[in-house]
């Protein structure tokens, strides 16, 4: 077995301190013994290393995955089989999950599976990974240990670069050409030129991988920090509209990202879609069928393009009916949505202090029920129903200050 080059000792750095949780070590313990290893790999230590929060544990083992399953079950560990013909076992240690894979190396790949064979060299493992950064391993004791050579130093630059050869890496998965760009949206200040025109060039490959793998890589790269660069790149490559399912409207989006960041606000993924895809119905539904959005998405995007047209005059009145119908977070995604269509003045300083405002005021609740018209003789059925709506639009109207008793008083529910 090769030994995987050691780098350096970060049992002491703070952002490594995750290390020492109790969890971790028991992982540790259940799986350093009888001559086999674990380490922490991809990101997690990535994470560490870029000063990012860690939210989970990826671990490579020379275990084989039935020998890690038999540990877990007599220490009372739960093992999850989620994925035993890849050799990856998801250990829950004190309700936190680590995905526990064995070490490995490709044997037949076709761009959308591979097939594998377990194995025990760490550099071996580490050849078959995506980008340098994402293969770098530490152990219990905190030593890291990076077979690529600089796997740290690209962590630490945020630079993204294929692990060797990009074509070999992206002809083993086709996936990793929207990963490429996904990293750099999320993490990469730079990246490696060659490996950005080998992306360019194999996109065509893109077409063979299910709608739902590409939906995720897209969703993922758009809510990425630096999104809008990841996105031009693509754009300038060719292949951002042929992802998509719809002709990109980066202009926009990068006015988004401006007053997001002047009105101190984050952006979800609903709006950051639509600005980015779709200014109507038909393409909101283009686009959920390209990238097999979720409904909740779709249907999100839906009412943004729907209701976007009731913000001309985006006055208190006007922000409070939609976040009462809608929730605040739609409120302010449409503010947003009629900004960069430039269907309102941009007048950030008011805009600001209407947002803070709108953070601050609690939503009320419709003082009247159908039990109180049944109660005033009214039989249930579509009357009923259709009176309850007429009281409420008069209740929002009055700005919502019209009490319940107002509201039932003969001058207004007989009007």
């Amino acid at each position: 077995m090769s030994a995987p080059e050691r780098s350096c000792l970060v049992a002491t750095d703070p952002a490594f301190a995750w290390l020492r949780r109790s969890d971790v070590q028991a992982l540790f313990a259940l799986l350093n013994r009888d001559g086999e290893d674990v380490r922490i790999v991809g990101g997690a230590v990535r994470n560490s290393l870029m000063g990012i929060p860690v939210k989970d544990f990826d671990c490579a083992t020379t275990a084989e995955p039935s020998l890690v399953m038999n540990w877990a079950r007599d220490a009372g560990v739960r093992a999850l089989p989620t994925g035993l013909d890849h050799g990856t076992v998801t250990l829950l240690i004190d309700e936190t999950p680590f995905e526990v894979t064995t070490l490995r190396s490709d044997i037949e790949t076709d761009g959308r599976h591979a097939e594998v064979a377990f194995g025990r060299d760490w550099a071996v493992d580490a050849q078959r990974r995506d980008f340098t950064m994402n293969a770098v391993y530490v152990d219990q004791e905190g030593q890291l240990f990076d077979p690529t050579g600089c796997g740290v130093a690209d962590a630490k630059a945020r630079f993204v670069r294929f692990i060797g050869d990009a074509d070999r890496r992206i002809a083993e998965d086709y996936l990793r050409i929207l990963r490429f760009f996904r990293f750099y949206a999320q993490y990469g200040e730079q990246y490696r030129a060659e490996d950005y025109h080998a992306c360019i060039a194999a996109q065509r490959t893109l077409s063979t991988l299910s709608a739902e793998r590409v939906g995720s890589e897209v969703v993922k790269l758009v809510e990425g920090p630096f999104a809008f660069a990841a996105l031009k790149a693509m754009y300038v490559g060719g292949m951002l509209g042929e992802v998509l399912g719809a002709v990109p409207r980066l202009q926009r989006f990068s006015r988004l990202m401006d007053y997001a960041v002047q009105l101190s606000h984050k952006p979800d993924i609903d709006l950051l879609l639509t600005v980015l895809s779709a200014e109507t119905e038909e393409e909101c539904h283009r686009v959920a069928r390209t990238l097999r959005l979720s409904n909740r998405l779709r249907d999100n995007m839906l009412r943004l393009v729907r209701e976007v047209g009731a913000v001309a005059d985006p006055s208190e009145d006007v922000i409070h009916t939609l976040a009462y119908r809608y929730g605040k977070q739609t409120a302010v995604n449409l503010i947003l949505l009629a900004l960069v269509q430039r269907r309102i003045d941009p007048d950030l300083t008011e805009l600001s202090t209407q947002l803070h405002d709108l953070a601050l005021w609690a939503i009320p609740d419709f003082p009247v029920s159908g039990r109180d018209l049944i109660d005033r003789g009214m039989k249930p059925g579509p009357d009923l129903g259709a009176r309850l709506q007429k009281l409420e639009a008069i209740w929002i109207e009055s700005g919502f200050t019209l009490s319940r008793s107002h509201l039932l008083s003969d001058e207004i529910i007989n009007a």
